[in-house]
């Protein structure tokens, strides 16, 4: 049995030999198995025992501390026959209960840590991780509902392969909490608006790779806990439909390194305030969206406690300049908006 490209795992793998337990579709009874080696989207396992006919998902049963385990659903890629009637065969997780998520990124990581072998900046090297940052409550809950239907649709800025398996991290401002979630790539297609054709964007739809039962129990804890309804910021209000219509992740370090890669140092923003970038990109072109966004981090929620750096403000004023000369200024605005500046 061969898997497509698509299907193979994109993650690092890291060798270990450990007891597991398969559970086959049909089978009253799981059968005994060794690993070779884990990842975040599968494993590759070695097994003495014929594979069942029957096809369909299967159970694997990682062993954690005392009687705890790591129980994972999921689906057969490859099998290979080796001599003495042994099988190696080759499984993507599609589905983990948070609990098991969280034990199973633990496991990862004490796995790496321990693998001379491996070199990895945080977390991002055991998986492709993808931020979203939220602005307010009515945003995390628009998106929370979403979530619990299943799916999720982002905007973003880099290129993902369908059927890569990645790690969605939804962050908020102040008291908005912040979440993680295994989810895989289902579409990938180009975006075009008209306000960002000097660049290229992505629509990705996304699933997840948790028990619906567990996602929308977890949905509605979290909305439980959000503040009412329409809170949105003065600056929120006022931003056009199609931005706050458009959510757009965050680059990741992993991300800026190629982009680095490409385009020599990073400049201050890139390096210190990827946010702020962000938010000047999805106002770019539009002079009032870009007045918004810009005010907002020199006078807003989104400012810097004790003013910008002052590095990180001429970079700001030098794009609030190149947007005036190639886009104009709004009609609410004659002048070019002053401080943020630490002094």
């Amino acid at each position: 049995m061969e898997s497509s490209v698509s299907d193979r795992r994109t993650q690092v793998r890291i060798g270990i030999q450990i007891p597991v337990q398969v559970k086959f579709p049909g089978c009253d009874e799981p059968v005994s198995a060794i690993s070779q080696d884990i990842s975040w989207g599968g494993a590759l396992l070695l097994i003495s025992e014929p594979l069942p006919k029957q096809a369909g998902p299967l159970k694997v049963i990682f062993p954690w501390k005392r009687d705890e385990r790591i129980t994972a659903h999921a689906q057969l890629l490859r099998a290979r026959p080796l001599q003495g009637g042994d099988y190696l065969i080759a499984v993507r997780f599609i589905s983990l209960s948070p609990r098991s998520q969280s034990r199973l990124e633990r496991l990862l990581k004490m796995l790496s840590a321990s693998d001379e072998t491996i070199e990895l900046d945080g977390s991002s090297g055991l998986v492709r991780e993808l931020e979203v940052t939220v602005s307010d409550a009515d945003e995390l809950r628009h998106m929370l509902r979403q979530i619990a239907n299943g799916r999720h649709t982002v905007t973003v800025f880099d290129a993902y392969e369908p059927g890569q398996s990645i790690s969605l991290s939804i962050t908020g401002t102040r008291d908005l909490p912040g979440i993680r979630l295994r989810a895989r790539v289902v579409e990938v297609r180009e975006s075009r608006t008209r306000v960002f054709d000097w660049t290229d964007l992505y629509t990705l739809v996304l699933e997840f790779e948790h028990p619906r039962k567990a996602i929308r129990a977890f949905v509605k804890m979290l909305i439980d806990q959000l503040p009412e309804a329409n809170s949105h910021t003065e600056g929120q209000a006022e931003l056009p439909d199609w931005i706050r219509s458009l959510p757009l992740a965050k680059p990741t370090k992993a991300d800026m390194a190629r982009g680095a890669g490409n385009g020599g140092e990073p400049c201050a923003l890139e390096r210190d305030f990827p946010d702020a970038l962000t938010r000047l990109i999805a106002g770019w072109g539009d002079p009032e969206a870009f007045e918004i966004m810009f005010r907002d981090l020199v006078l807003g929620d989104q400012g810097q406690p004790g003013g910008w750096p002052t590095d990180a403000w001429v970079e700001l004023e030098l794009l609030q300049n190149i947007h005036d000369d190639a886009y104009g200024m709004s009609a609410n605005r004659n002048i070019i908006l002053k401080g943020g500046r630490t002094i």
